[in-house]
């Protein structure tokens, strides 16, 4: 028989009312608690298959499965959607042409590089005369060229022709005359004055074209030789012998540095274009003054007989 106070039996009545619930009570200190109001422990890993809602206490929580195959992956990386081997392959395929072109442009793109930077630029041999008489195209302020050819040397020959102009024999006057000849050959079309080198009756020698540079005096020949001109008309005037000195001294300086062959042959521009009076008669009549002249063809000149 209970006791009107005794908590145990009005839980026990409590328990027959709501048909023995399942809960489970604890006595302590005159209180009851519910061990449902206990702490439940936590889920720290859990393992899902093929489900998108689980049941985890007294919530459900919602899961998203996210499966990616290993080859889609790898297209993704690429930029592409691969879903099967057969596309792997062709990816495979794509990579190794794309390398393959790669490296042929890049070969490509190298070897112009060096080439343009390695590359010897055509450039004026500067000769090793210091003499007075001997003008570089600073001196006598020479336009610049519109482009240099280098010839291959050494060279074998040495074409003598005159300006057929008016002869000089002051040098500023000289200086105009060189002047007027490089502008007119300009005009023709040609890149800079045509000889490599020009006379003055008094001697003086004019840097033209240079040594080492292709001149345009006698078609077919500029390739092979060096060009003099002597200023003036040698029809009418005579030539000196300090302008053949001087020219001897050129050329000697030409054989030195490599332009010219030690056996190098003079000729006069009639003796090689037919129908010319250059050099002039007077002139052709003393190129014997130049060791390495040939005589070759020298009755074809007209006026030679005159």
């Amino acid at each position: 028989m209970w006791n009107d106070g005794d908590p145990r039996r009005e839980l026990r009545g409590h328990e027959v009312a709501m048909g023995r619930s399942s809960s489970e009570v604890v006595v302590l200190d005159d209180r009851v608690i519910e061990a449902a109001n206990r702490a439940q422990p936590g889920v720290t890993n859990i393992n899902v298959t093929r489900s998108s809602r689980l049941h985890i206490g007294p919530k459900f929580v919602s899961v998203t499965q996210n499966v990616d195959n290993t080859e889609v992956v790898k297209g993704r990386i690429l930029g592409l959607e691969l879903v099967s081997p057969q596309n792997s392959r062709r990816l495979r395929c794509s990579i190794a042409v794309f390398v393959c072109w790669a490296f042929v442009v890049a070969s490509g793109l190298i070897f112009l590089i060096l080439h343009f930077a390695l590359a010897t630029h055509p450039s004026r041999l500067n000769l090793d005369i210091t003499d007075d008489w001997y003008l570089r195209r600073a001196d006598w302020q020479a336009m610049p060229e519109y482009e240099i050819v280098n010839l291959n040397t050494p060279v074998p020959f040495v074409l003598i022709g005159h300006s057929a102009m008016e002869h000089c024999m002051d040098r500023y006057a000289c200086i105009r005359n060189v002047l007027a000849i490089q502008s007119d050959h300009q005009r023709r079309g040609w890149v800079d004055i045509g000889p490599n080198f020009l006379v003055g009756g008094n001697g003086l020698i004019f840097e033209g074209r240079g040594a080492n540079v292709q001149g345009v005096m006698v078609r077919s020949w500029n390739t092979i030789g060096v060009s003099v001109m002597f200023l003036g008309d040698y029809m009418t005037a005579v030539p000196s012998q300090v302008q053949f000195d001087h020219v001897n001294v050129l050329l000697s300086e030409l054989v030195r540095v490599g332009v010219l062959r030690s056996d190098y042959i003079i000729y006069g521009h009639c003796q090689v274009q037919g129908a010319v009076k250059t050099p002039g008669i007077n002139l052709m009549r003393q190129l014997s003054h130049f060791e390495h002249w040939n005589s070759t063809n020298a009755s074809v000149c007209i006026g030679w007989n005159k």
